[in-house]
């Protein structure tokens, strides 16, 4: 049985925000990715992918992850991995589930507070910006040592096809 949402949004101790406060605290990169989302949604609740055009953001590709949602399992899929989300994993999860292939499984990162993230932008329509830092390898090597990458907040948005149901997730990881 699945716990409702609020319950277990209350139960969670992860560092997550679910308003543009994150707005206060953010990186001018994550600034940056909301303020194109936000601007091709317009007056809508959120946009469509087909909205979303890479050749206007080119310096935040590295940084972004398109989810597939399915309505059956694996239920999240990852359907574009950047460079920079690649190597924070150690590999590339393009077309993998997110289930053991999100950032930080690696380093034992609760699994059950990635799929939470998802499931409020998914339920909710909405944003969660998650600031829980978190390394990974270093960029030069692809493994650990002495430079490793840092994930400094997340930013998940929902993408639509039909203006109503969640079918993307939309996300940038800023990454140093």
């Amino acid at each position: 049985m699945t716990v409702p949402l609020d319950d277990a949004i209350a139960a969670s101790a992860h560092p997550r925000l679910l308003t543009t406060d994150f707005l206060k605290i953010c990186t001018p990169r994550i600034r940056r990715f909301w303020d194109y989302w936000n601007a091709k949604r317009g007056d809508r609740a959120m946009p469509s992918r087909r909205d979303i055009e890479p050749t206007e953001i080119p310096d935040l590709l590295p940084y972004i992850v398109l989810t597939e949602v399915l309505r059956e399992p694996p239920f999240l899929r990852y359907r574009l991995v950047g460079t920079k989300q690649v190597a924070i994993r150690g590999h590339d999860p393009t077309g993998e589930p997110v289930r053991g292939h999100y950032i930080g499984h690696h380093l034992g990162v609760e699994e059950d507070e990635v799929l939470l993230n998802y499931r409020i932008v998914i339920e909710r329509r909405g944003l969660v910006y998650d600031y829980n830092p978190t390394m990974g390898p270093a960029l030069e090597t692809g493994s650990f040592g002495i430079k490793p990458v840092r994930e400094l907040g997340t930013l998940l948005l929902p993408l639509s096809s039909d203006g109503e149901t969640v079918d993307m997730v939309f996300c940038c990881a800023d990454i140093t």
